[in-house]
């Protein structure tokens, strides 16, 4: 991993607020630098399967979506509000559910090259228990001129 640039956590905030997406989910960037960020998701019926119940499995889904997306936003400029890249694929293993919260999600870039990225993502809850892993790829595109 290259060093933190100062902007890195600003950088991956300001595409937090501008994603509607994270903002309806409730994301906070809790940390970031160069190729590496920690989420925090607060647990609310809304992304439950029903009221008490565990978190839905396609919240973690979208995690490791936005954490290794988050991720790769530090490392390019053109990356603010999704705008820069998208994501090729992305696998979620599910390993335990949660009722409790918040969520965290960390993401770091495993490879970036000139248009394709790989990462991955780890999930756990307040305790450090973990509840998924994933991996995602993600291009990169090039600036509209």
């Amino acid at each position: 991993m290259t060093a933190a640039s100062p902007d890195a956590l600003a950088r991956v905030r300001e595409r937090t607020h501008a994603n509607l997406f994270w903002r309806y989910l409730g994301v906070e960037v809790d940390d970031a630098k160069d190729g590496w960020v920690r989420l925090r998701v607060p647990v609310r019926d809304e992304i439950r399967n029903a009221a008490s119940a565990p978190v839905h499995g396609g919240v973690y889904g979208a995690l490791v979506d936005m954490a290794v997306g988050g991720a790769l936003s530090t490392m390019h400029d053109a990356a603010a509000g999704g705008v820069g890249q998208t994501t090729l694929d992305l696998n979620v293993t599910f390993i335990a559910g949660t009722t409790d919260g918040p969520l965290f999600a960390e993401g770091r870039i495993l490879k970036r090259g000139r248009t394709i990225a790989f990462g991955e993502t780890t999930i756990t809850d307040a305790g450090g228990k973990l509840l998924a892993v994933g991996r995602a790829t993600y291009m990169i595109l090039a600036p509209r001129g």
